[in-house]
């Protein structure tokens, strides 16, 4: 990104890597402190798939900082990215369900009506919070994207 910045020849260009930039910027913040916070709160403790958060981010980590200050053109690193940006949207979307069922079945049990699972939205386990990586892989797709 900061290359593609440097090299922007018209003030559109300009402006369409520094929102790049910005974009990158905050992702890569995210990688790095939302696994900060898991660990804080003891996340891997749980179980085995309380670690697959923090499995994800060490390629999230390398090959966000890789594209952010050296390089977002080389085939194979787009494709590791992006590869990494989907399993983050997956895990997240996977996360926040079963957050989501998890507080229902503390709650008593599953069940599938409008107001019940409304309220266990907001349960013991944040849903949105599991989602967080579902944003973080949205926004890299976003920052990388080129239309030519």
């Amino acid at each position: 990104m900061i290359p593609a910045l440097r090299r922007a020849q018209t003030p559109t260009a300009r402006r369409i890597e520094w929102l790049r930039v910005v974009m990158m910027f905050l992702l890569l913040m995210s990688w790095a402190m939302y696994p900060v916070e898991l660990f804080i709160i003891g996340h891997w403790l749980d179980s085995w798939q309380s670690l697959v958060p923090f499995i994800v981010t060490i390629p999230g980590v390398i090959f966000t900082a890789w594209v952010f200050f050296f390089d977002r053109s080389t085939p194979w690193l787009r494709t590791a990215f992006q590869v990494t940006m989907w399993a983050s949207i997956i895990m997240g979307l996977a996360g926040g369900y079963f957050h989501w069922v998890w507080n229902m079945q503390d709650a008593g049990g599953v069940e599938w009506t409008w107001s019940y699972a409304m309220e266990e939205f907001h349960g013991f386990r944040p849903v949105l919070a599991a989602m967080a990586y579902t944003y973080m892989g949205i926004t890299g797709l976003a920052s990388i994207y080129r239309a030519d």
